[in-house]
């Protein structure tokens, strides 16, 4: 069992980082980038979006009155739910603990722009030919990585019981 002083140190060190650098790009972005540019040709650009929608540009088109009020209270009610696994979890591993700081880095990064901005800004554009990936950014980046990683976490772990009974 992991004290919970220490899962509050993951929290701070990656979920507060993750918050920092996400902010700061997207300052970076927004006050910077003038136009497209190429970071590696044929498979990623950095652009400037402001998505007023949810992940992937889901709710992006068109007028929707409580919008923001709504994808702001879910991703609130997600970061809530995660805080509370986190901290009320008796026997939490290490990569629990890293991949929810990541998500709740991520979830917190999104929730300042929409509470801010009432947008999301996104400049990561990755794109193969033709076919594009939605813009995304750094905090979706660690929501990402930080699943992915759960999910390993969740798989090996399940694995660990099955063996143990």
């Amino acid at each position: 069992m992991i004290p919970l002083k220490e899962r509050l140190l993951y929290l701070l060190a990656i979920g507060v980082s993750v918050v920092a650098l996400d902010q700061i790009t997207k300052h970076l972005v927004v006050h910077l980038l003038t136009h497209r540019v190429v970071v590696i040709p044929g498979l990623v650009d950095l652009v400037t979006v402001y998505n007023r929608g949810m992940a992937f540009g889901m709710l992006n088109a068109g007028q929707y009155t409580f919008r923001t009020v709504l994808l702001t209270a879910l991703n609130g009610v997600v970061f809530i739910v995660l805080l509370s696994v986190f901290l009320l979890s008796k026997d939490v591993a290490r990569l629990t603990m890293i991949s929810l700081s990541l998500i709740m880095g991520g979830a917190a990064g999104n929730i300042i722009d929409r509470v801010r901005l009432g947008y999301v800004v996104d400049f990561i554009d990755a794109y193969v030919k033709g076919a594009h990936w939605p813009a995304f950014n750094v905090a979706d980046s660690a929501i990402t990585v930080g699943a992915v990683l759960l999910a390993i976490d969740l798989l090996i772990s399940g694995r660990a019981r099955k063996g143990q009974t």
